[in-house]
């Protein structure tokens, strides 16, 4: 039998899913945030918050804390490509509610595999008419 139907969804939705870059500024997020652009907020040399453009589509900038003494507090890992990854997920609870994993640059859809498809292909077609 070889490969499954599963392992081939997953490949195409791997390839279809786009990669967001790392860019660090100092003191806070641009005013206009740009697409597939995680942001990574300096302070004295230290990283402590991240935003991005909700991957949904919907506009807002989501901001994840990375200070310990804070709550919630995610952690980020830079990676020797330069993609970043966020732990735990990002989960709105208010707005569009989206959830997601954020990994290697890319966004990972908690919800079933039909709906997170159909989410990765508006963020890609959405991502390219802004581009």
């Amino acid at each position: 039998m070889g490969v499954s139907f599963r392992r081939i969804g997953s490949w195409i939705r791997n390839r279809l899913r786009p990669r967001f870059g790392t860019e660090y500024v100092e003191a806070d997020v641009p005013s206009h945030a740009r697409p597939r652009t995680l942001y990574v907020v300096m302070e004295d040399g230290e990283p402590w918050s991240t935003a991005m453009l909700c991957p949904c589509g919907c506009g807002e900038v989501l901001h994840m804390n990375l200070l310990p003494d804070e709550r919630p507090v995610w952690h980020l890992i830079h990676h020797d490509d330069s993609s970043s990854t966020l732990h735990p997920s990002v989960n709105r609870i208010k707005g569009c509610r989206a959830h997601f994993w954020f990994r290697g640059g890319r966004v990972y859809w908690c919800a079933d595999r039909c709906e997170a498809l159909w989410k990765d292909l508006r963020l890609l077609l959405a991502l390219r008419r802004k581009v």
